[in-house]
C-alpha cells in the first residue's frame, strides 16, 4: 500500500470519529433513541478500533517496505559498488599482468646483457690470470668439461679445437695448472720432446704452435720460479718467454736469468736462447754473470757471447773483450776474440743472432753472424722492415735477399714461407 492510499483510509477514519463526537456533543436527547445511540457508539467505536488497527498495520506494512525498498536500494548500491570494484580490480590486474610481462620480458634481456658482460669480464681477468672470482665447484666443472674437449679434439686429431681446450684450461688459474700441464705434456710428447721436435706430431704442430701452448703469464712464471716444476716443462716455459711482449721486459729477463744461473746442458741453451730474444738490459746482466760463473760449460759459454754479440751493448762488448783475454778455456777465448772481430761492422743492417733447423733462411745458406741489407730488393734494417717487405711480396713468390759476409755481400734466395730468423739492428761506429 502507497503513502497516498494509506493517508485516505487515515482520513476517512478520523472523519468518522469526528462525526460520532459531533452528535454526542450536540444531537438531542430522545430517550428513546439512546440505546440505539450507544449502539451506533459502540458498533462506531468498534468499527474505529478496527481502523486503528488497520492502521495500526498499515504503518507496520509501509515501515516494513520502506525497510525492504531502502534495503533493496542499499543492496542494488552494494552491488553497483561490487561491480565497479570489480572492473576497477580486472583493470588494476591487467596493469599488472602487463607490468609483470613487461619485467619478465626485460629480465630476460637483463639477464642476456648480464650474461655477456660477465663473459667479458672473465675474459678480461683470464688476461690478466685473476681467476679469485671463480668458485672451486665453477672451476671443477670446467676443468671437467674442457678435459673433456681436449681429449676429443687430440683423439680426433684437431689441432685448432685441442689447443684451445689448453688454452681456456690454463686460463682458469693456479688450480687448473696441474692439469694444464698434464694436458701441455700429451701435446708436447706427440710434437717430440727427446728428440724435441721428432715425434709423430698427429696434430700437425709447426714450433711456433708448440710455443703458443702456454698461454698463460701466470703459469710462465710459476715453471720459472717453482724449483720442483719438471724439468720437460720449465724448457717449455723458457721457449715461450720471450714472445711475452705485453710482460715487463725487465721481469721475463729476470726470470730467464735465474733459471739461466742454476741450470745446465740443454736447460741453459734455452735459457741463453731466450735472452737472446728479449729486450732488456737485464739480459745483459745475466748473460754477464753466466759468463763470469760459468767454468764447466765452454759450449754455453760459447753460446753467450755470441748473445751478448748480438746485444753489442758496450757492457756486452767489454765482458766479451775480457772473456778473450781472461776465459780458462783456450777455444772460448778465441770465440770471443772472433766475435769482437765481426762486431765492427762496416754497413748498416740486421746482424743474424739465430736461424731456424730447416728454415727457410737455413735452406737458402744464412748464417749466424749474416748482416741482412735487402730484402726482395727493399733496404732493411730490422726485423720489423723485413717482415713488412715480406707482406709487400707477391704470394707464393721467391725473392731475393742479399747479406753481408764478412767483407763480401751474398744474394741468396728464399722460399716462400716463414723466414725463420731472429737478429739486432747493428750499424758502423761514428
Amino acid at each position: 500500500m502507497d503513502k497516498a492510499t494509506t493517508a485516505a483510509v487515515l482520513g476517512t477514519i478520523l472523519g468518522l470519529a469526528a462525526g460520532v463526537a459531533g452528535m454526542l456533543a450536540f444531537g438531542p436527547r430522545d430517550e428513546g433513541r439512546s440505546e440505539e445511540h450507544e449502539h451506533r457508539i459502540a458498533t462506531l467505536d468498534t468499527d474505529l478500533k478496527k481502523q486503528q488497527q488497520e492502521s495500526e498495520d498499515l504503518r507496520r506494512q509501509l515501515a516494513a517496505a520502506n525497510r525492504k525498498a531502502e534495503s533493496a536500494s542499499n543492496f542494488a548500491s552494494e552491488l553497483d559498488r561490487a561491480a565497479r570494484e570489480k572492473a576497477d580490480a580486472q583493470q588494476r590486474a591487467e596493469a599488472l599482468k602487463k607490468e609483470l610481462d613487461d619485467l619478465k620480458g626485460r629480465s630476460a634481456e637483463d639477464q642476456r646483457q648480464n650474461a655477456a658482460r660477465i663473459a667479458e669480464l672473465e675474459r678480461i681477468l683470464s688476461e690478466h690470470d685473476i681467476t679469485e672470482h671463480l668458485t672451486d665447484e665453477v672451476v671443477a666443472e670446467r676443468m671437467k668439461n674442457l678435459e673433456a674437449d681436449f681429449n676429443t679434439a687430440f683423439g680426433g686429431r684437431n689441432k685448432k679445437n685441442a689447443m684451445e681446450a689448453l688454452w681456456a684450461m690454463q686460463a682458469l688459474g693456479p688450480r687448473a695448472y696441474d692439469k694444464s700441464i698434464e694436458l701441455w705434456r700429451k701435446v708436447a710428447e706427440d710434437f717430440g720432446l727427446n728428440p724435441f721436435g721428432q715425434g709423430p706430431n698427429t696434430l700437425g704442430l709447426q714450433f711456433q704452435d708448440y710455443v703458443s701452448l702456454i698461454s698463460s703469464w701466470g703459469l710462465v712464471h710459476t715453471a720459472l720460479t717453482d724449483p720442483e716444476m719438471a724439468a720437460d716443462f720449465r724448457i717449455a716455459a723458457l721457449y715461450a718467454a720471450p714472445w711475452w711482449a705485453n710482460q715487463d721486459p725487465a721481469e721475463r729477463a729476470r726470470l730467464v736469468g735465474g733459471v739461466l744461473l742454476r741450470s745446465s746442458g740443454y736447460e741453459s741453451r734455452v735459457a741463453l736462447e731466450a735472452l737472446r730474444d728479449i729486450d732488456s738490459p737485464e739480459s745483459v746482466r745475466y748473460l754477464i754473470d753466466y759468463l763470469a760463473q760459468n767454468r764447466d760449460n765452454p759450449a754455453g759459454r760459447k753460446q753467450a757471447i755470441d748473445v751478448l754479440a748480438g746485444k753489442a751493448t758496450p757492457e756486452a762488448m767489454a765482458a766479451i773483450e775480457d772473456a778473450a783475454k781472461h776465459d780458462v778455456d783456450e777455444s772460448v777465448r778465441a770465440h770471443a776474440q772472433a766475435a769482437l772481430e765481426s762486431a765492427k761492422v762496416s754497413i748498416a743492417g740486421l746482424r743474424i743472432t739465430s736461424v731456424g733447423a730447416d728454415s727457410q733462411a737455413a735452406l737458402a745458406g744464412i748464417k749466424v753472424g749474416d748482416i741482412m741489407t735487402h730484402y726482395n730488393g727493399v733496404r732493411v734494417k730490422t726485423i720489423a722492415e723485413i717482415i713488412a717487405a715480406r707482406d709487400a711480396a707477391e704470394p707464393g713468390q721467391s725473392v731475393k735477399v742479399i747479406v753481408r759476409r764478412g767483407s763480401k755481400d751474398l744474394t741468396l734466395t728464399l722460399a716462400p714461407g716463414p723466414i725463420g730468423i731472429n737478429g739486432v739492428a747493428v750499424a758502423p761506429k761514428e
